[in-house]
C-alpha cells in the first residue's frame, strides 16, 4: 500500500465563468462566503418510509433518509460537488455525504463517518452501513483518532495552524497519508447533522473553512404545523431542513435547483 495518494478523486478542471471567478476571489473562505436558506418539507411520506423499514427490523433515522436526500439534490446540480484548489473549481467524482456522530453521552466529543456514493445507495445499505461503522467508532476504532491524539498534545493557540497546514496538504496539493489522521476527503460533498434529535426545532450549522465542504444541513425537529394544501389549511408533520452553502460555489439558482430536487425526493424517499 502507498503511504502516499489522492485525497481527492475528481474532474480535470474546466475553464470557469467571469462570476464564479469574482466569487473565488470576493471571499476566501467558505466562513466569509456563507449563506443560509431553510424550508419546511412534508415529513409525512419520510415517517411511512421509516415506519415500513421500521417493521423489517431497521430503524433508520429521519436524518439518514434525509441525507440521501441532500446527496440526490447535489446530483441534481453537480456544479456544487466542488473543491477550490489554487483559485480553481475542480468537481468530485462521487457524492459523499459526512454524518456526524457523537460516539458517547458526554457531548465533549464529536466525530463522524462518511458515506461514499450516497446518491446511488439505497436506503436500507445507508441504514446498514451507518449502523456498522456507528459501532465501530464506540467500540473505538474511530477513522479520526489519530488527528485526535496529536491535538491532545497541541497547544490550542497551535491547532488553527495546524488545521490550515493539514488542509493545505490535503485539498490544495491534494495528497492524503495515513500520517494526517483523518480519512480521504474526510468530509465529502456536504455534511449532515441533526439538531432535531436534540428537541430544536431549526437551526445553522457553520461551514469550517479548513475543509472543502461547500453545504452542511442541519436536519431539524420534526413539528406539527398548519400548511395551505389546494386551497385548504391543513396541520401535518413537517420536517425543517436548514442549509449553510458557500457562496463561492452556490449561488442562487443552484440552491434553487436542489431545493426543487429535494422536495421531489420528500415527496417519494423509497
Amino acid at each position: 500500500m502507498s503511504f502516499f495518494k489522492r485525497n481527492i478523486n475528481f474532474q480535470p478542471y474546466k475553464p470557469m465563468s467571469r462570476w464564479r471567478k469574482l466569487a473565488i476571489s470576493t471571499w476566501r473562505t467558505s466562513e466569509e462566503a456563507s449563506f443560509y436558506g431553510w424550508m419546511d418539507f412534508d415529513a409525512r411520506p419520510l415517517l411511512e418510509v421509516s415506519s415500513r423499514l421500521m417493521a423489517e427490523g431497521k430503524k433508520i433515522s429521519p436524518t439518514a433518509i434525509a441525507a440521501k436526500g441532500v446527496a440526490v439534490a447535489i446530483a441534481s446540480y453537480a456544479k456544487v460537488n466542488g473543491v477550490i484548489r489554487f483559485g480553481r473549481i475542480y468537481h468530485r467524482n462521487t457524492v459523499d455525504i459526512f454524518f456526524q456522530v457523537a460516539p458517547d453521552d458526554s457531548g465533549d466529543t464529536l466525530t463522524g463517518i462518511t458515506i461514499r456514493d450516497c446518491n446511488n445507495k439505497s436506503l436500507e445499505q445507508i441504514h446498514d452501513e451507518i449502523k456498522k461503522r456507528v459501532l465501530r467508532i464506540r467500540a473505538g476504532e474511530d477513522d479520526f483518532a489519530g488527528f485526535g491524539e496529536v491535538m491532545k498534545y497541541i497547544p490550542t493557540f497551535m491547532i488553527g495552524w495546524m488545521q490550515k497546514m493539514v488542509s493545505f496538504i490535503a485539498y490544495q496539493l491534494n495528497i492524503w497519508s495515513p500520517a494526517l489522521g483523518i480519512p480521504q476527503d474526510a468530509f465529502g460533498s456536504a455534511m449532515v447533522t441533526s439538531v432535531g434529535m436534540l428537541g430544536i426545532q431549526r437551526g445553522f450549522a457553520p461551514l469550517m473553512p479548513y475543509v472543502q465542504c461547500p453545504i452542511i444541513v442541519a436536519i431539524g425537529k420534526i413539528e406539527h404545523k398548519p400548511v395551505v394544501i389546494d386551497g385548504t389549511v391543513e396541520i401535518i408533520d413537517v420536517l425543517p431542513v436548514c442549509a449553510t452553502m458557500d457562496h463561492r460555489l452556490v449561488d442562487g439558482v443552484g440552491a434553487s435547483k436542489m431545493m426543487k430536487a429535494l422536495k421531489v425526493y420528500f415527496n417519494n424517499p423509497y
